[in-house]
């Protein structure tokens, strides 16, 4: 994948994919078992863009935080999430939330009796699966409580990591 519309330098492409595009597409990659090349072209003196280097900083940033979802990763055989995409390693789900949903965010094609817990892959805390009665009416879906507020703590992508009992 390029990060404007050219392979190496092109001096007269201003048109770069913004850092969010371009990390979600990494994911989406990985969730689909594969991966991605991201060509980053210098210039004549080896010095690269300024707009490459702030795209490398958003990667960089935002791997610093969510690597373990990526690397060693692949296809979680589930389907396709409404709100995101997941990717699998060994007994953990990675669910990539790319979208904020209203209250708790629903979790399909997981069976809720092999959940062990779930994080929160940035700052490591558990997050409860809710009971409330209304949830009760989707019985192959169970809700994970982000918090008080439902805003995504990452407007990239926010990873909920599900370890599976053995």
């Amino acid at each position: 994948m390029t990060m404007n519309r050219h392979w190496a330098y092109h001096r007269e492409d201003p048109f770069f994919k913004s850092g969010k595009t371009l990390v979600r597409k990494l994911v989406e990659c990985v969730s689909k078992g594969g991966n991605m090349i991201l060509n980053v072209g210098p210039d004549a003196f080896g010095r690269f863009p300024d707009e490459s280097v702030r795209i490398l900083e958003t990667f960089a940033h935002w791997m610093d935080r969510y690597s373990r979802s990526i690397y060693c990763c692949g296809r979680a055989d589930l389907p396709k999430p409404e709100f995101g995409c997941f990717t699998k390693c060994g007994n953990h789900i990675y669910f990539h939330v790319l979208e904020n949903t209203i209250g708790a965010i629903p979790v399909q094609g997981i069976d809720r009796k092999r959940v062990k817990r779930i994080r929160s892959l940035s700052h490591g805390h558990e997050l409860p699966i809710v009971t409330h009665f209304t949830y009760g009416d989707y019985p192959d879906v169970f809700f994970v409580d982000i918090g008080p507020t439902t805003m995504l703590e990452d407007d990239i992508d926010t990873v909920l990591d599900i370890e599976l009992v053995d």
